[in-house]
């Protein structure tokens, strides 16, 4: 007769802890546009720990704004976070990719220039740097520039994919202007010298400019996936509205940008108290996205308008 003893269950116990398996997190792969600012609630979600309290590992890769959709569509990344003219613009093209969440809103950017430039009227016969001639960033210059009594034949356009890149050819004074600087590099402009002569937060306040984009068929075959990623990334912009966590929120912003505080706590200003810059929560903006397909139709960007529900996952 074998006699068990509480020490041999006790001992029994430990063994049972130590050998059984840990499950890993599910893994996620995520193209997004090279870091910016954009990319606040990203950088929230995985230092706040979003992510891992939905036992997800979030692999992400920057690469430049135009590679981000081809790389979803590749199949090399299983979600892409990217402006929504370029996914919309890859959906009419037929690619197979749908909008599943929201990732920015409004139109945080300035147009900035030399300083020795005091309007957008004083831009007429100059070099100004865009990003690609079907970009969104182009398509709404051409259309504040018309506002102000300037048509394309009036200025040269200068393609140079990316803020970053837009405005390293500004500080170089090699173009009279850069059309859409994002934060915290605009306030490094202005600081520098350079002047903010338009900003877009004025003129464009409903848009869903940056969302978050997957296929139909991996959203098919992991729904629940889909679903624990959009909740972490709602509950990190739930987390950055909080006026409470803005000095955290600035914190985060300069390790991961490497720019000193005051920038980061301008741009926390700048994109959440004065830009509500993720006011959605993640959720998908209809008459955001309407609009944002009106400006691309009115461009001929896309041959025509079509339902903001077809470029939207079900």
């Amino acid at each position: 007769m074998i006699y068990i003893t509480k020490q041999l269950v006790w001992m029994f116990s430990l063994v049972l802890i130590f050998v059984t398996p840990t499950l890993a997190a599910d893994r996620i792969s995520l193209s997004v546009t090279n870091l910016t600012a954009f990319e606040w609630d990203l950088l929230v979600a995985q230092d706040q720990g979003y992510f891992t309290k939905e036992d997800l590992d979030v692999s992400i890769t920057y690469m430049a704004s135009n590679l981000v959709i081809n790389a979803l569509i590749a199949g090399q990344t299983q979600i892409a976070k990217s402006g929504s003219h370029f996914g919309i613009l890859a959906a009419v093209r037929k690619a197979d990719i749908k909008i599943f969440a929201g990732g920015l809103y409004g139109y945080p950017y300035d147009t900035i220039s030399q300083p020795e430039f005091k309007s957008l009227a004083d831009l007429k016969g100059q070099r100004i740097v865009t990003g690609s001639l079907g970009s969104i960033v182009t398509v709404v210059f051409k259309d504040v520039m018309r506002r102000h009594g300037l048509l394309p034949a009036d200025y040269l356009l200068l393609v140079v994919p990316g803020s970053n890149t837009r405005f390293l050819a500004l500080k170089s004074g090699q173009v009279a202007a850069a059309v859409a600087v994002a934060p915290p590099l605009n306030f490094s402009a202005i600081e520098g010298g350079m002047k903010a002569l338009f900003h877009y937060n004025e003129y464009l306040k409903e848009l869903q400019y940056i969302s978050y984009f997957t296929t139909p068929r991996y959203a098919a075959a992991n729904r629940p996936l889909i679903g624990r990623f959009t909740r972490a990334v709602a509950q990190s912009q739930r987390w950055l509205n909080d006026v409470r966590n803005e000095k955290e929120a600035a914190r985060i912003l300069t390790r991961h940008l490497k720019i000193d505080d005051t920038l980061a706590a301008r741009t926390y200003r700048y994109m959440l108290t004065e830009g509500k810059a993720y006011r959605g929560e993640a959720k998908v903006d209809g008459p955001g996205l309407a609009e944002m397909i009106r400006m691309l139709a009115e461009a001929n960007v896309i041959p025509q308008k079509e339902p903001w529900q077809s470029f939207v996952l079900e």
